[in-house]
């Protein structure tokens, strides 16, 4: 067998982050700027500003460039500006308020439960890399109802992905040689690049078919065809 473990990113791969995002804003902002806001033309726009972050706010958060309400305050306030609202983010409804919004509509995505099934029908290890620390995103796997033995944040190696520290780390903890650890995650640069030059096999779930893997990065438009794909596994 080629795959001997499976290293998951969390966000957006394994957990539906983006959609609770878009509630947890739309809430959010409708709190401190009336209900109105989200008929404003440009509210898709600042949504996906703000949950996509094309700034990198959060890069520089888990860079040690800005705390984690910094980062926050400052996705909230690009999108103000989009939307051309006067006045500042308030802290406690987008720290604390959004924090509980959020959390509350965290789910998995469907295709998530049959794969672990199957890995765990095959005595696969799995586990998690992700750019965020250990504790929170553990409790967020719980949440959900996926609970994993390994998971590998950022206050583990002390570096975010894409550098390899954090993908050898979830291997060594698998008990998994690096070349047979397969890496699944949705962003091209931290999971999909940083998997593969770490010597990982990787691979993209493209929910959207928004992606363009780069070479030797595999892809699949969901979970469910992982084990469809023979390269990784033998009979």
């Amino acid at each position: 067998m080629l795959v001997q473990a499976v290293l998951f990113d969390i966000d957006d791969t394994l957990i539906n982050l983006a959609g609770a995002q878009h509630i947890a804003f739309r809430t959010q902002l409708a709190a401190q700027c009336g209900d109105g806001v989200s008929s404003h033309p440009a509210f898709d726009v600042a949504a996906e500003a703000f949950v996509h972050d094309p700034k990198n706010f959060y890069n520089a958060y888990i860079n040690g460039k800005m705390s984690f309400a910094e980062q926050r305050l400052a996705r909230v306030g690009d999108a103000m500006r989009i939307l051309e609202l006067d006045g500042q983010p308030a802290e406690e409804l987008w720290v604390v308020g959004y924090e509980d919004v959020v959390s509350s509509n965290w789910a998995p995505f469907e295709d998530v439960s049959p794969l672990l099934q199957a890995l765990q029908a095959r005595g696969i290890p799995y586990g998690a890399a992700t750019n965020n620390v250990t504790d929170y995103q553990r409790l967020k796997l719980e949440q959900v109802g996926l609970a994993f033995d390994v998971v590998i944040g950022t206050d583990v190696t002390g570096k975010p992905k894409p550098d390899a520290s954090m993908f050898l780390e979830g291997a060594r903890q698998l008990g998994s040689r690096i070349e047979n650890t397969l890496m699944i995650g949705d962003d091209v640069i931290n999971d999909g690049l940083g998997a593969r030059d770490a010597g990982l096999i990787s691979l993209l779930v493209d929910r959207q078919d928004t992606l363009h893997a780069p070479d030797q990065v595999l892809t699949v438009g969901s979970l469910d065809d992982v084990m469809q794909l023979p390269r990784l596994w033998s009979s």
